[in-house]
């Protein structure tokens, strides 16, 4: 994937991200499960300095289940998340994998907070799995 494009449902809110991501992730904390409608939240981790963005996200900000701070950002006429950002990597834009334009070529390389995950998730098969973050809170 050399690049993506997507935005929010009504339209205000437009990306485009060059290069390749270098990761993708399912995560099932409850923060997540909340901003996707019950599910995991499936992001796309693309190098900040790759993105452009036209129209204005609004964000939030506060302390993950891992300790540390994300700022999620999302549409403010019509709710669409968009993207997240990470403390621990500064660098780095999470993308909604629901905002993109083409959703299919998207893979989880990883599936974390599985310990938060409802019974009835069914994880990827042949991906890595963490019942918390890959990384150790703190």
């Amino acid at each position: 994937m050399e690049s993506v494009e997507g935005g929010c449902l009504c339209g205000a809110i437009r990306y485009r991200a060059e290069g390749n991501a270098f990761g993708s992730v399912a995560c099932h904390c409850r923060d997540c499960q909340r901003i996707a409608a019950g599910s995991a939240a499936n992001v796309l981790m693309m190098r900040k300095a790759d993105v452009s963005v036209t129209g204005q996200a609004q964000a939030w900000t506060k302390q993950g289940d891992s300790g540390r701070s994300i700022t999620r950002s999302f549409c403010g006429t019509c709710g669409t998340p968009l993207f997240i950002a990470l403390d621990m990597l500064p660098d780095a834009v999470g993308i909604a994998v629901g905002s993109l334009d083409d959703p299919s070529a998207y893979k989880p390389g990883m599936e974390i907070w599985l310990d938060s995950a409802p019974p009835w998730h069914r994880p990827a098969p042949d991906v890595p799995q963490f019942k918390k973050g890959p990384v150790p809170a703190g």
